[in-house]
């Protein structure tokens, strides 16, 4: 029991940990949309996308290695060795990346029809990235060592920091873009040096060459998978900002950051329930948890949807300047694919609990694959609504090949109908209804919530006045 309440206290606090700082950067966004134009906005998103690619491509999943070898070291002593090779072995591979793309990064991002200038945007996104590795290991560290309050305050710091940082330089100093990025920037700088101060009595500084061969070994054949979900989802800022243009990106990405709050608490919720499923497995009552779980997580997130889709237009209106307000058309197809991503998430953990990892690797290529080749062939001519589109298509292909993979013999009539009755009440009152009067159509479109989630409550069996009261009495 105290271990079960340990586990849980742990993961609240990594959870909040991961969401606080990403409700801190969505609190600048009524801001930014006030400073920036829809091009300096596109440039943001992009440099923010090639920044999470570019993370995997820098790190080749080594930390994973480091969570499960660990514990198998066989002293402390080792411990702290196989953290000092790994870290000499990533900063020293990092360096070289970071030449490479001093010397010759221009003519690259040229070779692949960018319209952002090399200089100073997106090596400055190279920069911030080169110094954002420094908190990858450190952080596993803290989590085997659990001690999550330790590595949440450090996240919840610097996502104010970041915050506070990135409003003086866009509305002080008028730094518009670069003012977001040089942001960025600073804070990674500052906090690889804390982190690496922080782990001075964990490591000893040492490069073993036949053990990152080891770790090369165990940690390469997982980079493609990872590097194929990120393609899945951010492939279209990039084939956006080749086809299209910067004003476009800008759009997408105001529309992007919208849906992806879904994100934020998907992410909160599966970090909860994550180890439930593991610590399940392979029990007889497996299969009716597992479905009590999904159908729960499938309730909230189709509540998350609605509310984020039915008032999308509105928050537009409120919080950004005109040339923003458009982005709202955009809002309820991107949001297709972070619902299917949750969707996605929950099955690959049943897939990893049944220990067919390259299962999730080789649906994350498909996917990437599918997002690729229909966005290279229909954007040009389709536009936003291809982008939006086929990167939903692509996640929503990938969670139905998890479904099927995960061979769980449930019943999956619930989350389709309660799809489908979100999904009607969405395209109704976004695209076919239209009500000028702002506040009337806020009220109007509170009653279609209310009454929707009544629907959901009743096909999920789901009380959600006992939900809310057990709540508050906890």
């Amino acid at each position: 029991m105290q271990e079960s309440r340990k586990l849980i206290k742990n993961t609240t606090v990594y959870a909040l940990g991961d969401i606080i700082p990403r409700l801190l950067g969505f609190i600048s966004f009524p801001i930014l949309t006030h400073y920036l134009t829809p091009s300096d906005y596109g440039i943001v998103n992009y440099i923010n996308a090639l920044s999470t690619f570019l993370l995997v491509c820098c790190f080749l999943c080594t930390n994973t290695y480091y969570l499960v070898f660990f514990y198998r070291c066989e002293d402390e002593l080792a411990q702290k060795k196989l953290l000092g090779n790994l870290s000499t072995f990533v900063i020293g591979f990092n360096v070289l990346i970071l030449l490479f793309f001093f010397l010759f990064g221009s003519q690259f991002f040229s070779l692949l029809g960018s319209n952002i200038p090399f200089f100073p945007y997106i090596i400055i996104g190279v920069l911030t990235n080169f110094f954002n590795i420094f908190s990858i290991l450190p952080s596993a560290l803290y989590r085997l060592l659990e001690k999550p309050l330790f590595l949440t305050i450090l996240n919840v710091t610097r996502g104010i920091i970041t915050l506070v940082l990135t409003l003086i330089l866009v509305i002080y100093f008028d730094f518009s873009a670069l003012g977001v990025l040089y942001a960025g920037l600073i804070v990674n700088l500052i906090f690889a040096l804390i982190f690496l101060y922080s782990i001075r009595n964990h490591v000893v500084w040492n490069f073993n060459y036949k053990q990152i061969k080891e770790v090369l070994a165990f940690s390469l054949p997982l980079v493609p998978g990872s590097l194929a979900y990120y393609i899945t989802t951010i492939s279209d800022r990039i084939l956006i900002d080749k086809y299209l243009n910067l004003s476009d990106l800008g759009i997408y990405g105001t529309a992007a950051t919208l849906a992806l709050i879904l994100n934020i608490f998907s992410y909160g919720a599966y970090k909860a329930f994550e180890p439930f499923i593991f610590k399940s497995w392979g029990q007889e009552d497996f299969l009716s948890v597992f479905e009590k779980i999904r159908n729960s997580f499938v309730y909230v997130l189709l509540i998350g949807v609605l509310c984020l889709t039915l008032f999308s237009k509105e928050f537009f209106q409120i919080v950004s300047t005109a040339k923003f307000h458009n982005a709202y058309f955009y809002v309820p197809m991107i949001i297709i694919g972070v619902y299917s991503s949750s969707i996605r998430m929950l099955y690959g953990t049943v897939i990893t609990a049944q220990s067919k990892t390259k299962m999730n690797s080789a649906v994350s290529i498909i996917g990437a694959s599918i997002s690729i080749v229909l966005n290279i062939l229909l954007l040009p001519k389709f536009g936003l609504i291809c982008a939006a589109l086929v990167s939903s298509l692509a996640l929503t292909v990938e969670s139905f090949i998890l479904i099927r993979c995960s061979r769980l013999n449930i019943n999956h009539i619930r989350p389709f109908l309660g799809f489908i009755i979100a999904a009607v009440f969405i395209i109704l009152f976004v695209y076919i209804v239209e009500i000028d009067q702002i506040i009337y159509s806020i009220l109007v479109k509170s009653g279609v919530l209310l009454v929707t989630v009544l629907l959901l409550s009743k096909i999920f069996s789901i009380n959600p006045l006992k939900i809310i009261s057990g709540f508050v009495k906890k």
